[in-house]
């Protein structure tokens, strides 16, 4: 009986009992089909039940996996006593992955008492279990339903059994579903030849569809090939009324293709299957529809971007208009976007946490863009779209950096004469380029007599003395790297003072420890901001209408609350630590928030902040520092390096 990825775990144990001796993780990956990762991440699972039960698997170094046996009669008896994959149902995450997809390759109804046999739990266990089940597939339009007598079932349209398992094959791992090494989509297609379809696909698209994104691409391909799987097995679309009409080149194509699958893989393909796969490619490559339909969004495409760049003057002062690349590449997305919209399609981004948790900026940007087009034209964003649009902005936010990069002036007192001050200058430009704008060179005497240290952001020196300037740095001539480092620390500093503001302040530092939920912490929160005077009345409620759009969880342990709206009378960041946790987003648990009250004229000056926040978010010791010792000192010191 074959369970997917749950039997893979068992391969890989028997494996390591027969052999008895250390298999390298080579061997392993190459004979279960997936990557080291899985691997290590599969022997971590195996280990968290077998450990109890009289063996473990250790690593050898340059050796390999090796089972040792603590128990060897316990083990055995634990062993001879499993059915195959059972071992595996020890967390309610990895029973819910099974259940999901039993009831999706299932068409018979599923008993009660089978489950409980396979799961080994009780009642109320697998009664919770499905609980969580039925929230997860109703995202999908589909229902668990139970008969009497026969048991349960899933009920829902068959396009929408067929999104839930295109997920499920997708979320398992990003890498092999893009490279086609994922186990599991051959699993969920176990009836048709994977090398033969893959054959007949690359025959009529390969050349056909180009584009930069294997992601897309790969949609249609496994979209396609479980259509195929699903109508071999007698489930077939009932009814798929979208009419799409592809440009005709690539609907010649199309007709060519289901005419060669059907002779390939002796099946019939109905109309709406038909409508199905022209649906997939519209919805992933929507340039390729009709160019009626494309143009007629031109205007209304051009509309929106101009609200964007409307939205976007009023929030920063960047003048985005002037970059060129920004309106074309954001047009042009718009329009497809439309398209995609008029066939009611819908695109996931593999890359939407990626974007939220390195681009936060620039995400927060086009949420604020975004809700502004809702509110005009009445066009839903979803959370995925939000980040296609956020990633042409952090384009535009880097461009805008590297070309006004160079506003700084630089001194450089040398006593070395000119020469070696040339020497100095050529190396800050090469490893620092556009930094600067303008770069003086001096002599010590002659500074001092005709210059003042304030003239200048940056005063780099060759020569000690007694002046205790901010802003200026004394170099080693003989160690002109390290030297660098030091300007460049001192830059970095620069920048966060000149953004920071006095935004963070030990009047909106808090410590907790102690359990707390969301609401009591946004209330707490929001009672001491009305009091200060720093929001008005609908903070809360604009707070929690950001909440809606998309999670303000960034990496494991953080949330950046904000507010869409204008109760913000006073822009500040309010801090709070609990190393006890704070519930969040279902069941996710966060230890920070740092809640961004900044006016729409300040959003601009949190840009460094933010980007402060990806270090902080990618360092566990600055976490752990922070946790460790909860004060408003160590927050600004952490924020300050």
């Amino acid at each position: 009986m074959s369970i997917f990825d749950f039997q893979r775990l068992d391969n890989i144990l028997n494996l390591l009992i027969q052999k008895n001796e250390p298999i390298h993780i080579n061997e392993l990956s190459s004979f279960c089909g997936v990557s080291d990762r899985t691997i290590r991440s599969d022997i971590h699972t195996i280990n968290d039940y077998i450990t109890e039960n009289g063996a473990t698997i250790t690593l050898i170094r340059k050796k390999g996996y090796v089972i040792n046996y603590i128990d060897k009669e316990k083990f055995d008896k634990f062993w001879t006593n499993q059915d195959s994959g059972t071992f595996l149902f020890t967390s309610s995450d990895s029973r819910i992955k099974y259940l999901i997809r039993k009831f999706l390759t299932t068409d018979d109804y599923i008993t009660q008492d089978y489950l409980q046999s396979i799961l080994f739990v009780s009642q109320n266990t697998l009664y919770n279990d499905f609980r969580i089940l039925k929230k997860y597939f109703l995202a999908y339009n589909l229902k668990i339903i139970n008969k009497s007598n026969l048991g349960y079932n899933i009920e829902g349209l068959e396009q929408n059994k067929r999104t839930a398992i295109i997920d499920l094959i997708f979320k398992e791992n990003i890498s092999d579903y893009i490279t086609a090494k994922s186990n599991i989509e051959r699993d969920f297609c176990h009836n048709i030849n994977y090398d033969k379809f893959t054959k007949v696909f690359n025959n009529h698209f390969k050349d056909v569809i180009l584009s930069d994104s294997d992601y897309f691409y790969r949609n249609v391909f496994t979209g396609i090939f479980l259509a195929i799987s699903r109508i071999k097995s007698n489930n077939n679309i009932q009814q798929f009324k979208q009419h799409i009409q592809l440009n005709t080149t690539i609907n010649e194509i199309v007709e060519k293709f289901i005419t060669d699958l059907e002779n390939q893989f002796q099946i019939h393909i109905t109309i709406f299957e038909k409508n199905y796969f022209q649906f997939l490619i519209a919805e992933n490559f929507p340039n390729y529809i009709d160019d009626h339909t494309i143009s007629n969004n031109q205007e209304l495409a051009e509309k929106i971007t101009i609200t964007i760049y409307d939205i976007l003057s009023e929030l920063t002062n960047a003048d985005w208009l002037t970059d060129c690349k920004l309106k074309t590449n954001l047009l042009e997305h718009i329009k497809l976007f439309l398209s995609i919209q008029t066939i009611e399609g819908k695109r996931s981004n593999p890359i939407l946490d990626t974007i939220k948790n390195n681009f936060p900026y620039a995400f927060e940007l086009s949420v604020a863009c975004c809700q502004e087009v809702v509110k005009q034209y009445n066009i839903h964003f979803s959370e995925d779209e939000i980040s296609y649009i956020a990633l042409h902005l952090a384009n535009a936010i880097e461009r805008n950096i590297e070309s006004n990069n160079h506003e700084l002036s630089l001194a450089i007192i040398c006593g070395s004469g000119k020469t070696f001050s040339s020497i100095i200058e050529s190396k800050i430009r090469r490893l620092l380029p556009n930094t600067f704008s303008k770069i003086s060179k001096f002599s010590y005497s002659n500074f001092n007599r005709e210059q003042h240290y304030h003239n200048f952001d940056l005063v780099i020196s060759t020569i000690p003395n007694q002046t205790l300037a901010d802003n200026l740095i004394y170099i080693n001539i003989n160690d002109l790297d390290y030297s660098m480092n030091k300007i460049n620390q001192f830059l970095k500093t620069l920048e966060k003072k000149q953004n920071n503001g006095n935004l963070f302040s030990k009047e909106r530092f808090l410590y907790f420890n102690k359990k707390m939920s969301k609401d009591d912490i946004l209330f707490t929160l929001n009672t001491i901001l009305k009091k200060q005077g720093y929001v008005s009345d609908n903070f809360l409620n604009d707070i929690y209408e950001r909440e809606k759009i998309s999670s303000t969880i960034i990496g494991d342990n953080i949330a950046l609350p904000h507010p869409i709206g204008d109760s913000v009378l006073k822009s500040c960041i309010f801090t709070v630590i609990n190393p006890k946790g704070i519930n969040w987003d279902k069941h996710q648990s966060i230890k920070f928030i740092f809640l961004f009250a900044v006016k729409s004229e300040d959003t601009e000056k949190i840009q460094t902040i933010y980007e402060q926040m990806l270090d902080f978010i990618g360092s566990k010791d600055k976490q752990d520092l922070l946790l460790k010792t909860p004060t408003f000192e160590t927050l600004t010191n952490i924020f300050s390096e």
